[in-house]
């Protein structure tokens, strides 16, 4: 993840309901483990096709990841195992891009295939544009890059 890019994981709503109660979200050396909520029931990744009509699909860094979008910018990893069975879902966000668009429409995506994001604090987000907006225009990471930005000019 680059500076200028935020992180939201995607769960399906039926894992994170049934499951959030009796576990919580387990944290792994530092890292949130969102693959037993994957695990509660399995989805194909075929789930996310449609999120290359908001990001591009390109050529990822590994053969068990579909990459939509830019690394370095706005993406969407799906990632996955030897039967096509979802393992993990992450969005992130460049906030020095016009990201509005690209976000609004995974909001969409996500309501319409019954997904929940959460932010990097692992809380859960409201699918509304306005309520993601705002988590990502007051991240840590965005007074970071403007204190570097305005230290380089």
């Amino acid at each position: 993840m680059a500076l200028w890019q935020y992180t939201f994981q995607v769960l399906t709503k039926e894992s994170y309901d049934s499951l959030y109660k009796d576990i919580g979200f387990p944290i792994e050396d530092d890292c949130f483990d969102d693959e037993p909520y994957w695990q509660y029931k399995p989805i194909n990744r075929s789930l996310f096709a449609g999120i290359e009509l908001i990001l591009s699909k390109n050529k990822s860094w590994s053969s068990k990841t579909d990459l939509y979008g830019d690394e370095e910018s706005n993406c969407f990893e799906v990632l996955f195992d030897e039967q096509n069975i979802v393992l993990s879902v992450s969005f992130r966000i460049d906030f020095t891009s016009d990201y509005e668009n690209t976000l609004k429409r995974i909001i969409d995506f996500c309501i319409l295939n019954d997904l929940v994001i959460l932010d990097e604090n692992l809380n859960t987000v409201p699918l509304k544009f306005e309520v993601a907006k705002y988590i990502i225009e007051n991240a840590i990471q965005v007074g970071m890059y403007n204190k570097l930005k305005d230290k380089a000019l």
